[in-house]
């Protein structure tokens, strides 16, 4: 890969990793479903983290419900129950000495079960005037005795707003002022009741109960899931702002009368209840740090505070809230960790949260801060894997996620939620379409790499090329078989014959030549002329490459007697070539300029089969091989001793033989030498002159090939 197309492919990737950062922030901003229920799984998993390594609060203690449970219905009959009989229940909790009470029923209308309204029932209805004679004056209009119990003890009742349609109040009496709210904003900021949720309508108390005790809205804001996570502190309806149900209740135990809200351009960040400050969003809700799922916190039976059965001080100083965990009832929610929680006790785990101050965290400003994790995650994990090899990027990656898991669990461990899905996501994304981008540029290297050698090595080396790891054109010295082949007295042959016959000569000798190295493991690094430069063992390791190059060469010659005939018919000529062949130490690799590099040889061993080759003429034989080249080859081919000569710059000579095939090597005396090995020393460059200028390397030039490939 020449240095531009390395820069392309940085460009490539720089570009696909901004791209996979602008889409993740586009992805959080339209916050797919998908997306958003495996968001808020994520919260729910680090809720039950953080619940799990908690120790139980003192205020978890504080709170207690009492429950209208299956053995109160048994004891005292069907619900609703008449209300003196709640009035009751509120008189023994405030024997009990309790902080407060918060209802979490809707009383709207009137008890049908007082003698008050039964006897206006049947004057309406049957025109009976029915007289209640000896009945205790307290007992004759139940929501008048309710109201006067609730009067006298600190107790909050439970409303219900609606957002999508207006409701009633079933009474023209005026509705509850709400609390007093102190703001403290910022010079400039929207007020801050403009930024609570405002209410269509709203479900209050009977009149005949409304001024007797406070409310508080008992709604719960379910995530599309279904499953209770936050809830509303404060609400608006018209210029009354309405506490809930739980912050009412708590006011009253501390005896608080308003509270302070802190707001600012971006919605609102906290409410302060005395010296307990809750945050809450933008629009006011608090996230509720459940730590259990249903009965976390103590229950009581109604039956059991009806009767008297509880001792005097088991209530006492406690905060107590009045419901029913019967499912038949309906006031069963969703949360993340019980599908079948009663409603009564969400109010409890919020007072807890606020009192034991670890309520869950998630201020206006996180989006702008998941924003730039993404930005900060996408550009981190490009870095991390553009550096590092693709067999690491799955431990990579896990490193990576388990860093930013570890670290959103530790915020939400402090209170604030940072969701991590998304800076996960862009990590992952990055891994992946780097690793796609890394995995097409092999796939395109080795395409080319395919496409090149094809030509030059047989398929088998071919796929054996592409299978392998690492850079096998970067430059190396390895022990390679050499070989150069050349037509005897091709330029007579060339002047009796057109270019194009020429050319089409020459086409017809190359094409079995090339197919005899490429099917022994070879690879043809170039035609020079009438001339084939081939060489073994390189790129990939060939076992017996001397032993392949010989017979590669003995095959050339057998296959050019049967190609001659052929020719003869065709052009009228008869070929005669010579190889020489060594076997020695070369460095091959990418060599060239910038832009365009081959893959060659180069090195005083190419030289050498360069001159053995030009001394076949002169010795009359057609393959000629050096020592080395013999050695290696042991006992597989005949050899026919030629001569020593002395290598012009190098001190050793060097002994050339005449390779002949096992058959043509049983008719000769292979101990028969001749030449005289005392007086046959002469120069081998002198002998090879003549080829080594047509080569290119007179005076001892080393030889270097073109490239096999052109990148």
């Amino acid at each position: 890969m020449n240095r531009l197309s390395r820069h392309a492919h940085k460009i490539l990737a720089l570009g696909i990793s901004l791209g996979v950062v602008v889409g993740m922030l586009l992805l959080y901003i339209a916050q797919p479903a998908l997306v958003s229920r495996l968001d808020l799984k994520i919260y729910d998993t680090l809720l039950s983290l953080r619940a799990a390594s908690a120790p139980r609060s003192v205020a978890q203690d504080l709170v207690v419900i009492v429950d209208i449970d299956e053995a109160s219905l048994a004891a005292y009959g069907q619900w609703p129950w008449p209300r003196y009989r709640l009035a009751d229940l509120i008189d023994a909790l405030k024997r009990h000495q309790v902080a407060a009470i918060g209802v979490d029923i809707l009383f709207s209308e009137a008890d049908r079960a007082s003698p008050s309204e039964m006897r206006a029932a049947l004057q309406r209805d049957h025109g009976l005037n029915l007289d209640f004679r000896g009945l205790p004056e307290r007992l004759y209009d139940h929501d008048r005795h309710f109201a006067g119990s609730l009067a006298q003890a600190p107790a909050v009742l439970g409303m219900y707003g609606r957002f999508d349609d207006p409701l009633p109040t079933l009474s023209t009496a005026p509705p509850d002022p709400g609390i007093r709210v102190i703001a403290r904003s910022h010079p400039g900021d929207l007020p801050f009741a403009a930024q609570l949720p405002v209410l269509s309508g709203i479900r209050q108390p009977h009149e005949s109960l409304r001024g007797a005790a406070p409310s508080g809205f008992f709604n719960v804001a379910p995530d599309w899931d279904g499953i209770v996570r936050q809830a509303p502190l404060l609400m608006r309806i018209e210029e009354n702002i309405y506490p809930s149900l739980a912050l009412r209740t708590l006011m009253r135990a501390l005896e608080i009368e308003n509270v302070i809200v802190e707001s600012g351009v971006d919605g609102l960040s906290a409410v302060r209840v005395g010296d307990y400050r809750v945050p809450v969003s933008a629009s006011g809700m608090m996230h509720i740090p459940f730590i259990g799922p249903r009965k976390t916190y103590a229950y009581v039976s109604a039956h059991d505070v009806l009767s008297g059965a509880l001792p005097p001080d088991a209530l006492q100083g406690r905060i107590v809230f009045i419901g029913t965990s019967v499912p038949g009832l309906l006031d069963i929610r969703a949360t993340p960790f019980d599908p079948i929680y009663p409603g009564v006790e969400i109010h409890a785990a919020v007072i807890d949260a606020i009192l034991a101050q670890n309520a869950i965290d998630v201020p206006f400003w996180t989006p702008f801060l998941q924003c730039l994790g993404i930005l900060f995650a996408g550009l981190a994990a490009a870095a991390a894997f553009g550096m590092a090899r693709p067999r690491v990027y799955l431990p990579l990656a896990l490193c990576l996620v388990a860093a930013v898991i570890w670290g959103a669990r530790f915020l939400f461990m402090q209170g604030l939620f940072l969701s991590p899905l998304y800076i996960v996501l862009t990590i992952a994304a990055q891994g992946a379409s780097l690793l796609f981008l890394r995995f097409w540029q092999e796939e395109k290297q080795k395409l080319i790499l395919r496409n090149a050698f094809s030509h030059y090595v047989s398929p088998e080396i071919v796929k054996r090329i592409t299978r392998a790891r690492g850079d096998l054109l970067a430059g190396e010295e390895r022990e390679l078989s050499i070989l150069f082949t050349d037509i005897r007295g091709f330029t007579s042959i060339s002047e009796r014959l057109t270019p194009q016959q020429t050319v089409a000569l020459l086409n017809r000798y190359f094409t079995p030549m090339t197919a005899l190295v490429r099917e022994s493991g070879g690879t043809v690094d170039k035609f020079i002329g009438d001339a084939l430069m081939a060489f073994w063992n390189a790129p990939l390791d060939v076992p017996n490459h001397a032993i392949r190059a010989v017979s590669a060469a003995l095959a050339m010659q057998e296959t050019l007697s049967r190609l001659n005939a052929g020719l003869q018919a065709e052009f009228g000529i008869t070929l005669t070539i010579g190889a020489g062949i060594h076997t020695g130490p070369a460095y091959v690799g990418n060599m060239g300029s910038a832009d365009t590099v081959n893959y060659t040889l180069i090195g005083d061993n190419v030289n050498i089969a360069s001159r053995l080759e030009g001394l076949c003429a002169q010795y009359g034989v057609p393959v000629i091989v050096s020592e080395a080249t013999k050695t290696q080859c042991g006992e597989h081919f005949a050899f026919r001793f030629l001569d020593t000569l002395r290598v012009k710059g190098k001190q050793h000579p060097i002994s050339i033989y005449q390779a002949l095939s096992m058959a043509d090597g049983g008719s000769e005396d292979r101990g028969q030498e001749t030449k005289d090995r005392a007086t046959a020393l002469r120069p081998l460059e002198s002998a090879g002159a003549a080829r080594s200028a047509a080569c290119g390397n007179q005076n001892g030039a080393n030889h270097a090939g073109h490239a096999t490939t052109d990148h």
